[in-house]
């Protein structure tokens, strides 16, 4: 595939004020991932640490669904050991 005949369109110049308002919105984004990023990473790491360690007592004692009904046990050396989690969304 060539693109050799193309002709590109230019894009069209934008208004200062339009500039000032996609910065403005870039920014706020920025600023709100960093807010949801800390909530889940720093503010919520106990709390997931709990429900890991409910999650791994679970699979333990009644075991993990791996075909329709079939239960299988996971032992505790298949379980990873702990390591340090981010969420990424």
């Amino acid at each position: 595939m060539t693109f050799s005949g193309l002709k590109l369109i230019p894009r069209p110049p934008r208004a200062p004020e339009v500039q000032a308002w996609l910065d403005q919105e870039a920014q706020d984004q920025r600023e709100l991932y960093a807010k949801i990023a800390h909530e889940m990473n720093v503010a919520m790491a106990a709390q997931r640490d709990e429900w890991i360690g409910a999650f791994h007592e679970r699979i333990q004692r009644r075991g993990f669904n791996i075909h329709s009904s079939m239960l299988r046990k996971i032992k505790p050396a298949e379980i990873y050991p702990k390591r340090e989690y981010k969420v990424v969304f």
